[in-house]
């Protein structure tokens, strides 16, 4: 029997696995036989994990075949000769024991360093898991179950002092068809996973599955009672219903609007009227030739930010509608209030919308300042804060980019475990 006349070796050198040796090495054959190396602990007794007496006496050598890191830009495999040892304690129920190591713990068919190699390189960038899972040579489901099993899925909400509070929802798989079992009805079903942001520093509180705002009342009623008075500002879309949920579970809390969802609002009530003029007019959608079709982005641009050349285009193309240089200008004036720093000057750009659009009698306008109506007190709070939902949508961002990368996510688990475990998280305060 080959028995090592000492521990450090040229071979355990190279192999550099902490706590064993290598016994043999045999040279691969091509590609389907990579080299194979047989080590083994370079310690000589073990404590019973019963009892904790330590003992000496082998009763077998067992030989496991395990999963490793490359070595030499190479695959090996690795055979474990692990030791069983007889327990000499007469009273424990435990008979024999076999040894355990920090790099190979009990029943452990990967080791320690390749799962650690494996964590950090979908962490490190969102990668999908089975690349990384067919570069360490394992299945999709082992990747998975050591990223839900190892990874630290607490985000210490609940011990973080949060001021501005983040609240977005996306889609995180495709739209399903389910028949009703009952009344065999099909019924379309959306998955939606709303993200708690911390809009201070960016970070995700967290990612729970659902859309309505009853699920954004149960995540606020989990947290502490000092966490909710706590909040100061809590920034949304145009969402009634998450607006309605934050009320009730965050009585003393202001609600913010996200401008950019007010701006997108304002250019869509110019596309509305630019494509209703085209039908009125030529009774056909736009075409290239047509100036405002052509022209049709210019129209979305802040008007204080065009150039000398954009700006006399654009002058030439409201000179051509009466009504959608009404409707431009409403869109400016939208604009104008979004600008306000404090209450008086929020009141005077409002009052200069609110003239202009009862001058016109355009349904667009009107539908437009009917929403902003219903959100003035919300786009107020904006102003005065100025706190926005950016980091919120970068932390969708950051998601639908894992989603694209995996080609979507049928397990809502799986998938927060990947945007929690990509997602920079500070120490909580």
């Amino acid at each position: 029997m080959h028995k090592p006349t000492f521990d450090v070796d040229a071979a355990s050198i190279l192999f550099n696995l902490s706590g064993y040796r290598v016994v043999s090495a045999t040279p691969g054959v091509g590609v389907e036989q990579p080299r194979q190396v047989l080590i083994e602990t370079t310690t000589s007794e073990g404590a019973c994990p019963s009892c904790g007496v330590l003992s000496s006496r082998i009763q077998a050598r067992p030989t496991q075949r395990v999963k490793d890191v490359p070595c030499g830009g190479e695959r090996l495999d690795v055979l474990v000769r692990k030791r069983r040892y007889a327990c000499r304690e007469s009273l424990c129920p435990r008979r024999s024991f076999t040894e355990e190591t920090e790099q190979l713990p009990a029943r452990a068919r990967v080791t320690t360093r390749l799962t650690e190699q494996v964590i950090s390189a979908c962490r490190a960038e969102p990668r999908a898991v089975s690349r990384v899972a067919h570069e360490a040579h394992l299945s999709w489901p082992t990747v998975m179950r050591m990223l839900t099993t190892t990874l630290d899925l607490d985000t210490g909400v609940d011990r973080r002092h949060v001021r501005h509070l983040g609240i977005d929802e996306h889609r995180f798989r495709t739209v399903r068809y389910l028949r009703d079992p009952d009344t065999h009805a099909v019924k379309r079903v959306e998955p939606w996973s709303i993200v708690f942001t911390d809009l201070d520093d960016g970070a995700i509180l967290d990612v729970v599955d659902g859309r309505r705002g009853k699920v954004v009342t149960s995540w606020l009623a989990a947290r502490p009672r000092w966490w909710r008075r706590r909040v100061q500002v809590v920034a949304l879309d145009m969402s009634s219903e998450f607006r309605a949920a934050v009320r009730k579970a965050l009585p003393r809390a202001k609600v913010s609007v996200d401008h950019w969802h007010v701006v997108r609002l304002a250019n869509e009530m110019v596309t509305k009227v630019r494509r209703r003029r085209v039908w009125e007019l030529r009774e056909r959608r736009g075409r290239a030739t047509d100036t405002p079709w052509k022209y049709r982005k210019l129209l979305t641009c802040a008007g204080d930010r065009l150039t000398v050349r954009q700006r006399t285009k654009l002058q030439q193309i409201l000179a051509e509608d009466v009504e959608l240089a009404v409707a431009w200008g409403i869109k400016e004036h939208v604009r104008q209030v979004l600008t306000a720093t404090d209450t008086p000057s929020f009141q005077r750009h409002w009052a200069r919308l609110e003239s202009a659009v009862r001058a016109t009698h355009l349904p667009e306008p009107a539908a437009l300042f009917r929403t902003l109506l219903a959100w003035r007190r919300e786009l107020l709070t904006f102003c005065r804060t100025r706190v926005t939902n950016a980091r919120t949508e970068a932390a969708n961002l950051t998601a639908k980019t894992i989603k694209r990368v995996g080609r979507g996510y049928r397990n809502h688990r799986n998938y927060r475990c990947r945007i929690i475990g990509y997602a920079p998280r500070p120490i909580a305060a």
